[in-house]
């Protein structure tokens, strides 16, 4: 008969994957299940040319809300791509998070802002929801990407 040293070895692996499902669930029942609703990629959109990128952080945090959001960080892929921005999560943390376009015409103009007394810069933009409910907004550190989301933003604009 195996001793109970064996059987809780053998079952770690399971309890660590249903610990690690519920856990990536939890944090999907937020910003991203809002957004998610409204903006799911479909698969027409996978084939657009899109400027990706990787391991990037990003934190979301529903508008007229007090708390701090969740903090994606090194976790998701953003990409540009001439109908929208695509949020997309790592192959780990991807459940119950299914890959997201958010139409430029939902996304509000990037504004700088300084933490720290000015020692650390972040980026800030409202993402609105198309039910009226008020958005989501997303806050990035990366400044190349800030810089892109605007240049797309700025050619969505002119093919209005």
């Amino acid at each position: 008969m195996p001793s109970s040293g064996y059987f809780a070895i053998a079952a770690f692996p399971f309890f660590f994957a249903a610990l690690w499902l519920a856990v990536t669930w939890f944090v999907s029942l937020g910003e991203w299940n809002r957004l998610s609703k409204y903006y799911r990629l479909s698969a027409a959109d996978t084939e657009a040319p899109t400027t990706s990128f990787g391991m990037q952080s990003a934190r979301l945090r529903n508008v007229g809300l007090i708390g701090p959001g969740v903090n994606y960080s090194s976790a998701l892929t953003i990409g540009c791509q001439p109908t929208g921005l695509r949020l997309s999560m790592m192959f780990f943390f991807r459940f119950k998070h299914p890959a997201l376009l958010i139409p430029w015409s939902a996304i509000g103009r990037i504004e700088q802002k300084s933490a720290l007394f000015g020692l650390s810069q972040y980026y800030n933009c409202l993402i609105l929801l198309p039910d009226g409910s008020g958005g989501v907004e997303m806050q990035i550190t990366n400044q190349r990407i800030a810089e892109t989301i605007t240049s797309y933003q700025q050619v969505a604009a002119l093919g209005k």
